[in-house]
C-alpha cells in the first residue's frame, strides 16, 4: 500500500519544479550584482531585468546553458528531487523532528539532496575538502572567461545532477578550472534551480574554540581558521530563511586535534545527521572522532552504507529502519561489505526507496538506513533485528 502511495503521490509532485588537503578559500571579487540574480544567472535563469546581468542573458552561447541546465533540473527533479520530498514527508516527518539542523560532513557542495530531504531545516551545515571558492562579477569578465565559467559549471553541476555524488579528487580539479570556482557557484546554483532565492553570502571561517568569524565579501582568514562561507536564502518567496554553511575542512583524527570544527559544530544543539557516498571513511579508526562526535550528537542519522557501520548502533540507543536494498559495495570498496547490514535488509521487511542514492545510485541498487535515537533506550531485539522496527 505505501508503494502505491508513492508512486501515486509522486506522480502528483513530479513536475514540482574526498589526499586530505585542505587549501585556503579563494579570495572573492567584489560582485554588486545582487546575490539572488548571480545565483539565477549561473542556473540558466532570468534574472531581474533591471540586474547588469540581464545583458549578458542574451545569445546563443547563455541560451545553450539555459537549456542545458534545464534539462538537468528537469530530469534530476522528476527522478530525485520530488520524490525525496515526498518521500521526506512520508517517512521522515512522522519519525524525526524536520525543524532542527542538518550536519552534512563528507557531502562537499551537495546542497540539493540535503534540502530535499530536510526542506524546513533552519540551518544546512555542509562539509568537504572542496575549496569554498568565488563567484565574480559575471559583468566585469571578458566574454570568453563568463562562457567557459559556464561550461565547467554545467560539469560540476551534473555530476551531483545524474549520479547523486561528487567524486572529491575530480572536483577539487574541476572548481579551480576557470573563472566561476570552488563550491560556491555550484550551492548558488541548486538554490536557484530548487527554486530558492539567495539572500546573502559572506565568507566566514572557525578558529580556535569554535568561534565563527564573519570576513564579509571577502576572506580575512589566518593559518589556523578553517574556511566557510554562509549563505542566507529562502526556499520560496513566502518561506522563512534558511542558513547554510559550507566549511572546508579535513575531518580525519589528526586534523580533528583541537576540535575546533566540532566545537562550533556542537553549538547549534543536536542536529539530524545525514551521510552519502562518504567513501567509507568512518568504517576506519583513522575517522573515529568524526564518527563518534556524529552519533554523540544526532538526533537521528539517515545514511547509505558507506556512513557508520552497523555495528555502532548496537546498545538499545538506536530503532533502525531500513528502505532499499543493500546489493553490496562497488569493486574498490569491497572490504567494506556488511554481512549483518546485509542480513537486517533481508530480514527487516525493508520498505521501499523510490530514488537512487549514494555510489549505487540507480533506482532499485539503492539503500538508506534511519538510526532514530531513543530516548529511554531499549535493548530487546524487534523485529528479529536489535533496534530494527518492523516496517
Amino acid at each position: 500500500m505505501r508503494k502505491w502511495i508513492l508512486m501515486v503521490l509522486g506522480g502528483l509532485l513530479l513536475t514540482v519544479a574526498q589526499g586530505q588537503e585542505v587549501r585556503r578559500a579563494l579570495p572573492v571579487n567584489s560582485a554588486p550584482a545582487a546575490d539572488n540574480d548571480l545565483a539565477r544567472f549561473l542556473a540558466g535563469l532570468p534574472v531581474d531585468p533591471s540586474s547588469p546581468l540581464a545583458a549578458l542573458q542574451r545569445g546563443n552561447d547563455y541560451a545553450r546553458h539555459t537549456e542545458r541546465l534545464g534539462q538537468l533540473w528537469r530530469r534530476y527533479n522528476e527522478n530525485y528531487f520530488s520524490r525525496m520530498r515526498l518521500w521526506s514527508a512520508i517517512e521522515l516527518a512522522p519519525r524525526i523532528p524536520l525543524q532542527i539542523p542538518v550536519l552534512y560532513f563528507f557531502g562537499g557542495p551537495d546542497a540539493i539532496n540535503a534540502m530535499a530531504l530536510y526542506p524546513d531545516a533552519p540551518v544546512y551545515i555542509l562539509g568537504g575538502l572542496e575549496p569554498v571558492g568565488s563567484i565574480p562579477n559575471p559583468s566585469t569578465l571578458d566574454p570568453a572567461a563568463v562562457h567557459e565559467g559556464l561550461r565547467n559549471l554545467e560539469k560540476s553541476v551534473e555530476v551531483v545532477l545524474s549520479y547523486g555524488h561528487f567524486i572529491t579528487k575530480d572536483m577539487k580539479a574541476e572548481f579551480e578550472k576557470t573563472v566561476f570556482q570552488g563550491v560556491m557557484p555550484v550551492i548558488y546554483s541548486f538554490i536557484a534551480l530548487s527554486g530558492g532565492e539567495v539572500l546573502q553570502a559572506s565568507y566566514v571561517g572557525v578558529g580556535a574554540g569554535g568561534a565563527l568569524q564573519d570576513f564579509g565579501s571577502t576572506y580575512g582568514g589566518a593559518r589556523n581558521v578553517k574556511p566557510g562561507v554562509r549563505i542566507v536564502f529562502r526556499k520560496s518567496p513566502t518561506a522563512a530563511p534558511q542558513t547554510l554553511y559550507y566549511i572546508q575542512a579535513n575531518v580525519a583524527d589528526g586534523a580533528l586535534k583541537d576540535r575546533s570544527l566540532l566545537q562550533w559544530a556542537a553549538s547549534f544543539g543536536k542536529a539530524n545527521v545525514y551521510l552519502k557516498a562518504a567513501s567509507y571513511l568512518m568504517h576506519e579508526t583513522s575517522f573515529s572522532t568524526i564518527r563518534g562526535f556524529l552519533l554523540g550528537n544526532a538526533v537521528s542519522i539517515l545514511q547509505d552504507d558507506s556512513g557508520i557501520p552497523l555495528r555502532y548502533f548496537d546498545g538499545g540507543r538506536w530503532r533502525l529502519y531500513f528502505f532499499g536494498k543493500y546489493t553490496g559495495t562497488l569493486d574498490i570498496f569491497a572490504k567494506y561489505h556488511q554481512p549483518a547490514l546485509q542480513d537486517a535488509f533481508l530480514h527487516s521487511g525493508a520498505a521501499d526507496l523510490p530514488f537512487g542514492t549514494g555510489y549505487k545510485w540507480r533506482h532499485g541498487e539503492s539503500n538508506l538506513t534511519l538510526a532514530v535515537e531513543q530516548a529511554p533506550p531499549r535493548a530487546e531485539p524487534v523485529g528479529g533485528v536489535p533496534g530494527v522496527s518492523p516496517q
